[in-house]
């Protein structure tokens, strides 16, 4: 019951977290507002294509493995490390955030950005919720070397 009840709270999350990212998206395209289509990879970096797909493929399998094992203990053997709740959380953001910002590619050929701060390049909130990911897992992978 309790991976169950587990699952269905990653899913929620995760669910949110996407949705609220193509809403918001959708929204700022429709009704107007500034955006960019960013065919860049981050903060309007080019990286050829190729290596590009290469490189996601690796994060993302090794981020899903990590979610599978916290999940479902499947691959105890084979974990690189132990996770705990809010290193899961980030897991989550990353992978949220990550998988918003690829539907925007593969459907438009570019991510939507949005959000301009005038002294940071143009974002949008995938790309929040990732950045928030990657440092809560910073932040509790260093408290746990302690």
């Amino acid at each position: 019951m309790q991976r169950k009840k587990s699952f269905f709270i990653t899913f929620s999350i995760s669910f949110l977290l996407l949705s609220t990212d193509q809403i918001s998206k959708y929204m700022i395209r429709h009704l107007g507002g500034f955006y960019i289509c960013n065919e860049g990879i981050a903060f309007g970096f080019d990286l050829y294509p190729a290596l590009f797909w290469i490189i996601w493929i690796l994060i993302f399998s090794f981020f899903c493995l990590q979610i599978f094992n916290f999940q479902f203990s499947i691959f105890k053997k084979f974990s690189i490390f132990k996770l705990s709740n809010f290193q899961f959380l980030g897991l989550v953001l990353i992978l949220s955030g990550a998988i918003s910002n690829i539907i925007d590619r593969l459907h438009l050929g570019c991510v939507i950005d949005f959000i301009d701060l005038k002294y940071w390049p143009v974002f949008n909130l995938a790309d929040v919720f990732i950045v928030l990911g990657a440092i809560l897992l910073l932040l509790t992978s260093f408290k746990k070397l302690k």
